[in-house]
Formats: C-alpha cells, structure tokens, sequence
C-alpha cells in the first residue's frame, strides 16, 4: 500500500467527514452546487436562481465570504453601477448591504438574463433597475458571444459558438453625478470603455475592474492602471485567474484570454 494512496485515503475521509459532522445545511448545499448544471438555493431565506453550477460556487464565495465588492460610501444615498451583473450575486451583494443604494445592473446576454431577472424578484429587491443592455463606448447594436457561464463578451468569439446581436449604452454617458461604487466585469471590453470614461472618472469613489488580456493582441494593465492614477485612484491589484506555466500554457481555460487580473480602485 503506497504512501500516496494511503494521503489521499485519509484526505477523502477527512472530507466526507468534514461535510456530515460539521456543515451546516447552507453549506451542504453550497458544495452540491459545484456539480450541478443549473438548480436554486436558499440565499436570504429566498431562493437564487442559478444557470451555471461552478461559476456560482467560485461567484458566491468570491462575493458573499470574501466580500471583494465591500465599500464604504460617502454618500447617504450610493449609487451603484454594476456593468456586467450575470446571474445577479454581485448586484445582490450590492443591495442587501447597501439597502441605501440604487443599484443599476447591466447584463446583455439572454441567456443569462432571465436568472438576473428572476431573482431580483425572488429576492424582493426594490433599489435595483436592470437593463438587458452591454456598456459599450457608443450606443448600437453589437455581436455578442457568450460560454453559457460566467463568461460573455463583445465581438469575441468563443470557438463553435454562434453570436447574439445585443444592445450597448455608452457608459459614458451615464456617469453625470456621483457614482460611489462602479463594477466593470466585462470580459475584455474594460480599457476601451474606461478610455471612453477618463475625463467622466472624477464622479467615481470606487472602481472594480477585471482586467482581461487578450492573447496575441496588445496588453493594455499598465495603461488602466495608468488611467486610474491619472484620474487620481489609488490601486490594488489581485489574481483573478492564472496559468499554472506562464511560458508553456498561453491562454487560460477560457480560450482567448491570458491574463485575468482584478483591480480596485479607491481614493484616500
């Protein structure tokens, strides 16, 4: 009996222990989650809705455990931007703990939206606006592709995937008074939006940014960080995904990108 087998005898053990002896329901349910397709769960005694298993699993406990997208707003009554909201964990987050706030969500994929809808109205939230529309840096009409999960983008494509023509608001134009906390999840989109934005960026106290670098096209971090900077932001950086071997693995899993960087911009 090998060593190795017996680590991983005893790691299955500990697991299987583990979740019957210490979890409670909630947290039995969440691990289901991870190896189901699409399903619900009980979140704030109300059920969620959810398309995609795995990205909610990785979603909620990013959101909700680790609360990335917690703030301190200035402001009485915040105002909130959440460009990109997918399944709705982010805009939840956003409206449970910010109960002040008007939020206003942006999903263009129709795939997904449905969940976003269903559960802002499972979950009763009343300071939430959603539009089925993408940010953009003008108003049109755009190709858009979509992996089904947590991954949609503008005018790139996912291999043997058909794209969906979506509606885009320019952000830009959106931002005419203070914005105490603007989301930008949009799978790529992020500098040439932001570009679009810099001399509207003033009006934000606090900016989340998932920066997505593109393989075999022009890498853009330094000149978001650079915008931030000149647009008086302090920033932090953190891994939102990673390649294993950076000089043998030139994409992530989710095929074009190779960089997945998220960051938080904030004012002192």
């Amino acid at each position: 009996m090998s060593k190795l087998w017996m680590r991983k005898v005893a790691k299955k053990i500990f697991r299987d222990t583990k979740y019957y002896l210490w979890y409670n329901t909630f947290q039995k349910s969440l691990i289901c989650t991870k190896r189901k397709n699409a399903g619900q769960i009980l979140l704030f005694n109300n059920n969620f809705f959810y398309h995609h298993g795995r990205a909610f699993y990785d979603s909620y406990r990013e959101i909700f455990q680790k609360k990335i997208y917690q703030f301190k707003p200035v402001s009485k009554n915040p105002t909130i931007i959440d460009c990109g909201a997918n399944m709705g964990l982010s805009t939840l987050f956003f409206s449970k703990y910010y109960p002040d706030a008007m939020v206003i969500a942006f999903e263009p994929d129709s795939y997904v939206f449905p969940f976003l809808k269903k559960n802002m109205k499972s979950q009763i939230l009343e300071n939430v606006h959603l539009e089925e529309k993408a940010v953009w840096i003008s108003e049109s009409s755009l190709d858009f592709y979509t992996d089904k999960g947590l991954g949609g983008r503008l005018n790139k494509e996912y291999s043997g995937q058909k794209s969906t023509r979506v509606e885009t608001v320019r952000l830009k134009e959106i931002l005419t008074k203070k914005i105490d906390m603007l989301k930008l999840d949009i799978e790529g989109s992020e500098f040439d939006v932001l570009k679009d934005c810099e001399e509207k960026l003033y009006l934000v106290d606090h900016i989340f940014i998932e920066y997505h670098s593109t393989y075999n096209e022009g890498q853009h971090l330094d000149d978001i960080l650079n915008l931030l900077k000149q647009s008086g932001f302090r920033y932090h950086l953190k891994e939102s995904f990673s390649r294993n071997k950076p000089f043998v693995d030139h994409t992530l899993s989710c095929e074009k990108f190779d960089l997945a960087i998220n960051i938080f911009g904030y004012r002192n």
